[in-house]
């Protein structure tokens, strides 16, 4: 399938995979926002409560033995593996520590020592990394009855909950995106689902021409309301689009049938008095000259569109017989008005038999290489070229004229196309003689087609079945 940016499918999908990640990836942040927040909120809140009633359990334990082993004793009860406490004097000597800061973890890297001899921070209570550890930090003034003892401060490593903290925002993370990720495929699969009637749509437009145009109706299973409202729109367009190409068709045919025969009649006038009258003027004889060729061409106009309406219709009607091409060609290239310089005969298959309609096949020959002198120098020959290749007999038309331009090239069989308009009323062209001739080669079951170039000429390729 074609990738398109500008497609349905693509805007509607990436619409609704963007609205998912902001969705998710706004909840996940936010999510993972208010965890650390609490996460630190509450180690904040135990280091505060431990500084606030650690004068409170020193005079507890001080009814039952000295200070400074009551110290001691507050220190080693509130301390854990990753909570540490000591208590600094105004001259910056430590009073009493609590065992945590032996412990191996503490002592790495000297941490322990480090960590101590940091200056006093600014807060009293504050968040800070030191040799890659997080800590919260909460320091406050220890006092007994008037008398300042010193600084108590209590540490909380709280590095591995920030690291497990950290896992678990990439684990959360790699799932919203594996889950965006599947996401994305089920809506794609879902849109693209959902688009299937309007690609239908769209193949059954591309498809209706004026041969298959009362056959043509929309058939969707299931669709969404608006595009079932929209095919039956469509395929009421399509009921008058053949009501109005069938009215066409039989309003041509009816014209067509009724002037040829007044038409006929009145050319049959014009060349019996050109033939007997002896005793008409030069200008009387030109303007009835011009006249019966006028009414010729009209004739032959009328009869070429009773054969499209025909064809139309289904009912132009072929006689296939046995056909031996060489004969036909030579013979049809010898009716011709032309010199012998002027059309030439190309024989490369000498047996060659096919079936076919000889009526037919001479019309349509005939229309060929008149196009091609018309549209040829006088000194360039138009060659009839005849061969065989498998199971297809193969007529050319070939001439030196001055081509047709590419974007011309798929219009040329449609009715009344023209490319050249000045030049086809010089040349007395209608624009129907091509399209005749493809309505003629495709009834006897055969193909046509056209090759050419500016300034280099043209050749016609008739292929019918042996």
């Amino acid at each position: 399938m074609k990738f398109d940016l500008a497609s349905i499918q693509f805007r509607l999908t990436s619409g609704i995979v963007l609205a998912s990640i902001l969705g998710i990836g706004g909840i996940s942040g936010w999510t993972s926002y208010r965890m650390q927040q609490i996460l630190i909120e509450g180690h904040k809140q135990n280091a505060v409560n431990i500084a606030q009633r650690f004068e409170q359990d020193v005079d507890l334990y001080e009814e039952m033995m000295p200070s400074r082993e009551a110290l001691q004793r507050v220190i080693n009860y509130r301390s854990t593996a990753d909570l540490a406490i000591w208590i600094r004097s105004p001259d910056g000597s430590i009073i009493a520590q609590s065992d945590t800061l032996s412990m191996g973890s503490w002592q790495q890297d000297n941490f322990a020592q480090n960590l101590i001899d940091l200056p006093k921070p600014e807060d009293a209570l504050t968040i800070r990394r030191f040799q890659d550890r997080y800590l919260v930090i909460c320091v406050s003034t220890l006092r007994f009855g008037n008398q300042v003892l010193g600084e108590l401060y209590v540490v909380d490593d709280i590095t591995q909950n920030q690291r497990s903290f950290n896992e678990v925002t990439r684990t959360l993370a790699v799932s919203s995106v594996l889950f965006v990720g599947f996401a994305a495929v089920l809506i794609a699969l879902y849109v693209n689902r959902s688009l299937r009637p309007i690609r239908k749509m769209n193949q059954l437009a591309a498809h209706v021409s004026a041969s298959n145009l009362a056959q043509t109706h929309l058939k969707l299973d299931n669709p969404p309301t608006e595009v079932k409202e929209l095919s039956k729109t469509l395929n009421l367009m399509l009921e008058r689009l053949s009501e109005a190409w069938e009215q066409q068709r039989r309003f041509v045919s009816d014209v067509s049938h009724e002037l040829r025969t007044p038409l006929t009649l009145v050319h049959g006038y014009l060349q019996s008095t050109l033939r007997r009258c002896r005793n008409l003027t030069e200008p009387q004889r030109e303007g009835l000259e011009i006249a019966a060729s006028e009414a010729d061409r009209t004739i032959r106009l009328l009869q070429d569109l009773l054969d499209l309406a025909r064809a139309d219709g289904g009912h132009l009607r072929f006689t296939l017989e046995p056909l031996q091409l060489k004969d036909f060609i030579l013979e049809v290239v010898g009716m011709c008005s032309y010199s012998s310089d002027q059309v030439m005969a190309e024989i490369a298959a000498p047996y060659v038999e096919v079936k076919a309609d000889r009526n037919r096949l001479k019309q349509v020959l005939i229309n060929l290489i008149d196009n091609a002198v018309k549209y040829s120098d006088a000194s360039e020959p138009v060659k009839v070229r005849l061969s065989q290749s498998g199971e297809w007999a193969t007529i050319e038309v070939c001439d030196r004229g001055r081509g047709i331009p590419m974007a011309d090239l798929n219009k040329i069989f449609d009715p009344f196309y023209r490319v050249d308009e000045d030049r086809s009323r010089a040349t007395g062209g209608t624009g129907l003689g091509l399209s005749i001739v493809k309505t003629l080669v495709e009834g006897m079951s055969g193909k046509l087609k056209v090759q050419s170039k500016l300034g280099e000429g043209s050749t016609f390729t008739v292929s019918l079945p042996t």
